[in-house]
């Protein structure tokens, strides 16, 4: 389905959201299939960087995505369904994500301890460091999880109040993780660690009816906000500076950048590969692991190979599970109810 041409943000599936996600899957990728052990550290350690710019990409498009839900539900109905949200969460995440892993624990079984099954399927990967490398992108979802249970109540008690909390997380979450850092737990993948591009996610969905009429970004020059946005995980080796500095300067130009791509509609963003990636981009986050864990030299691990199989892969999972799922979702709620469907059910 082509995206739709219209600013309208109750438009069936928003302008350039698709590609961006392109983008985001595109740098964890490149930093998982570049990973090689026997690359220089320095190397490594700004692959990594990109690898996770990448996820944080995907936290404030989630951040903004989840917001404009329930906004748009609110304002549709008057009210926040809560049950039904979180109905309809559990269908766009829950199958693939547990296919996979019944998947690998199937295939690695004997690599693979009962605490490790375990956390995966309770979705706790976050509090835990030690991860088998096929398990261990879960700690994403772990973290978006923890987001869907706390956020929904506050934008239900008051519009007003998630404003404000937004913006206490985005201000706080820096400190957080100075602290985190300082007691030598930086490498936890907990909430207060990403919770920021989550929130500031929200704050541009929030923020929306002041936003969207800014004349800046509907130029073409917004683009240059995205040269910052992939400049910035080059600019320094990590540690303190990058994380409670730059981090919080990336996520707020990648929320810029959101709403620039969105008025201004690059072309780039919309064109058909960069769409169909993003379309696959959730399925392909999941599956692309075993093919990326380069250590174990085998075939399905070597360039081009393990690339051409992780589409492959994540093609079939997005035609064969995911959309009729979606579909089998969408005809029950319309059996439900005589309403219109809620908007970006994509997200």
């Amino acid at each position: 389905m082509a995206l739709e041409r219209s600013t309208n943000l109750s438009a069936a599936r928003i302008p350039s959201l698709d590609g961006l996600r392109a983008l985001a899957i595109g740098l964890v990728l490149l930093c998982h299939f570049t990973d090689y052990p026997d690359l220089a550290r320095p190397a490594r350690m700004m692959l990594d960087r990109y690898g996770h710019a990448g996820v944080r990409i995907f936290f404030v498009l989630s951040g903004f995505l989840i917001t404009t839900l329930l906004l748009q539900e609110r304002k549709r109905l008057g009210r926040i369904d809560v049950k039904k949200f979180y109905v309809r969460r559990a269908y766009r995440i829950l199958p693939v994500a547990y296919l996979y892993m019944i998947f690998v624990t199937a295939v690695f079984f004997s690599a693979l301890t009962a605490k490790d099954i375990a956390v995966a399927f309770s979705y706790s990967t976050a509090y835990v460091n030690d991860r088998p490398y096929v398990l261990t992108h879960l700690w994403s979802l772990s973290v978006e999880e923890q987001f869907y249970l706390v956020w929904p109540a506050i934008v239900v008690i008051s519009v007003v109040l998630a404003r404000w909390v937004a913006v206490g997380v985005v201000v706080g979450a820096p400190i957080i993780r100075l602290v985190m850092l300082t007691a030598h737990l930086g490498q936890s993948r907990l909430l207060p660690m990403s919770a920021d591009a989550l929130a500031i996610g929200c704050l541009l969905a929030l923020l929306q009816p002041q936003l969207i009429h800014i004349p800046f970004f509907k130029r073409q020059s917004g683009r240059a906000i995205w040269i910052l946005v992939l400049a910035i995980p080059a600019l320094a080796a990590g540690g303190r500076t990058y994380q409670c500095v730059l981090i919080p300067i990336f996520d707020l130009a990648v929320a810029l950048g959101i709403q620039s791509a969105i008025t201004a509609k690059y072309s780039l963003l919309n064109a058909a590969i960069p769409v169909w990636i993003g379309r696959v981009s959730y399925s392909l986050y999941l599956w692309h692991m075993p093919f990326s864990e380069l250590s174990r030299r085998v075939w399905y691990t070597r360039f081009p190979v393990n690339v051409v199989l992780s589409f492959l892969v994540a093609a079939t999972s997005y035609y064969v599970v995911e959309q009729p799922i979606l579909r089998f979702r969408d005809r029950k709620r319309q059996s439900q109810s005589l309403l219109p469907h809620p908007p970006m059910e994509s997200a």
